[in-house]
């Protein structure tokens, strides 16, 4: 590095370390160094973080799944000094940048440089989102909400006189350009990219497009003219927000909270809109309600995740509202169950119990078999807790013959879940919770090999769980390699449960801290910055 370029990262670093200090994320860093310095998007996120080319390449190499040192200076200074010279990066060299800049693959590419990348290469590059490893944009995700539902059986509980939600999430400038960026360059057609673009705005901004493409042409204009119009609520439209909502928990699947939680308190919000504004028939209302439910159960589940437990709380007390709206004793039953969950991992075993409990009484009066097993893994689970072992065993024998047989018509789409596979996975967490470590690992090994490459989370933390289970035995190597596992997945998504609970099960490694493959493992979870001092 020339003398003047040395001068010009440090009077970035200085500007950077200054803009931490107020709480300043590493993407809006990027954004102010951006006025000053006419550089490509690669540099000015080196100079937000205030490192040396050097200490990118060896923290590039460190990350290098192949394990070999694949990266050199020269050739990142012509990744920084591309299109204008130099040589076009590559999407697996991106995805590792990003993972190093806390920020997107997409933030780390220009508008001209991404219209060159092929479909493919897009979507890696728009799927890529390391921004839950910054530590000042956590703070975002953290909302405070008053009041939680009271578990009993009474047909008032959980019930609110009207429907609230939080003040809407507003997309910034930047999220309107990025989305307008996409669309220029996938969609040919204006019309529709114009269509697109305000469905997009409408739904939540960026990560909506990757939903609205799976809407055929039609489906996009009604709904369109539902958000314009007045009184345009029909059943097309009703489909489509439904269809919408389906994919939104594949996404979860692949992209975590971090990425879909705008998303879905937006959606939320518009189909409470719907539900105030219009006129509509009993069919359509009990529709859009269940809709209203759904979004209620999915944002309740990304602030779980993202452990917002009084958000997660709020959005699931909504829930029970239009539960009880509908009168349907399924949903009820499922909502109670996640409300057990959210106070289970916060410690809280009588609410837990409670909940539990509440779930299993209103769950009697449905005919949905998965409901049944869904209830009674919960109920499993906050006994396992409790330390009642022969009762959390039961309910999950329960379980299990009640999810053998399948989905049936009368079983809701957010049980997809509910297979015998998944139900044992939840029988190595009560396994592990009552110390039953032997069977726990025979367990796991057996949920590892059949747990789809595509649920990283799910394998996330099942390797957590193998892992404390061989740590109850002693056999301290092979719970470090169980880590080291998850925490590859974990650096790769968004779950805060996924790194909580990493680095809940390493502070039970700590008495054999000095222990040679625990040194690695902290060395690997310093490189991918997921390290915590053991008393935290």
């Amino acid at each position: 590095m020339t003398g003047e370029g040395y001068r010009i990262l440090l009077g970035a670093r200085r500007r950077a370390d200054v803009l931490r200090a107020k709480g300043f994320t590493y993407d809006q860093i990027a954004d102010v160094l951006a006025l000053d310095h006419q550089v490509s998007p690669l540099r000015l996120y080196r100079f937000a973080h205030g490192r040396t080319v050097a200490d990118v390449v060896n923290a590039f190499n460190d990350l290098d799944p192949a394990g070999a040192a694949s990266l050199r200076d020269a050739r990142l200074y012509d990744y920084e000094i591309h299109p204008g010279a130099g040589r076009k990066p590559p999407v697996r060299a991106l995805t590792t940048l990003a993972r190093i800049y806390q920020t997107t693959a997409r933030n780390l590419v220009g508008d001209d440089e991404y219209a060159t990348y092929g479909p493919v290469d897009r979507q890696a590059l728009n799927a890529t989102d390391y921004r839950h490893l910054d530590p000042c944009r956590l703070s975002h995700h953290t909302r405070l909400a008053a009041g939680e539902a009271h578990a009993s059986m009474d047909t008032t509980a959980g019930r609110r006189t009207t429907r609230t939600s939080d003040a809407p999430y507003g997309l910034s400038p930047g999220d309107c350009a990025e989305v307008l960026r996409a669309l220029s360059a996938e969609e040919a057609d204006v019309r529709r990219r114009e269509l697109l673009f305000e469905l997009a705005l409408a739904l939540g901004g960026p990560p909506a497009l990757s939903l609205l493409r799976h809407l055929a042409p039609d489906e996009g204009v009604r709904l369109a003219q539902a958000l314009r119009t007045p009184g345009r609520v029909d059943a097309v439209t009703v489909t489509s927000l439904e269809k919408l909502i389906a994919h939104c928990w594949r996404l979860d699947e692949t992209h975590g909270p971090a990425t879909l939680i705008h998303m879905a308190d937006t959606q939320r919000d518009l189909v409470s809109r719907l539900l105030k504004s219009y006129s509509l028939s009993p069919t359509l209302r009990d529709r859009l309600t269940t809709a209203y439910w759904s979004l209620s159960h999915l944002g309740g589940w990304l602030h779980f995740d993202l452990l917002d437990y009084p958000g997660a709380v709020r959005r699931y007390t909504e829930g029970l509202e239009a539960a009880h709206e509908l009168g349907n004793p399924t949903l009820l039953a499922h909502i109670h169950g996640l409300l057990a969950d959210a106070a289970s991992y916060q410690g809280r075993w009588s609410k837990a119990l409670d909940h539990a409990y509440a779930a299993q009484g209103w769950v009697k009066e449905s005919n949905s078999r998965l409901q049944h097993a869904a209830t009674s893994v919960a109920l499993a689970r906050t006994l396992a807790e409790a330390g009642n072992a022969s009762a959390s065993l039961r309910a999950l024998d329960h379980a299990c013959d009640r999810a053998g047989d399948g989905p049936t018509e009368v079983d809701p789409s957010h049980l997809y879940w509910c297979t015998p596979s998944r139900v044992q996975r939840h029988s190595l967490y009560c396994l592990v919770m009552l110390k039953h470590s032997d069977q726990a690992v025979y367990v796991g090994e057996q949920v590892l090999r059949e747990v789809e490459p595509s649920f990283g989370r799910q394998r996330g933390f099942v390797l957590i769980d193998v892992a404390t289970a061989l740590i109850q035995k002693r056999e301290i190597a092979g719970a470090a390699s169980q880590l080291g596992e998850a925490a590859s997945i974990t650096a790769r998504h968004s779950s805060m449960r996924l790194v909580h609970s990493l680095r809940a099960t390493r502070r039970l490694l700590q008495p054999w801290a000095t222990n040679t493959y625990v040194r690695d493992l902290d060395d690997q979870l310093q490189a991918l910055g997921l390290s915590a001092s053991p008393s935290v």
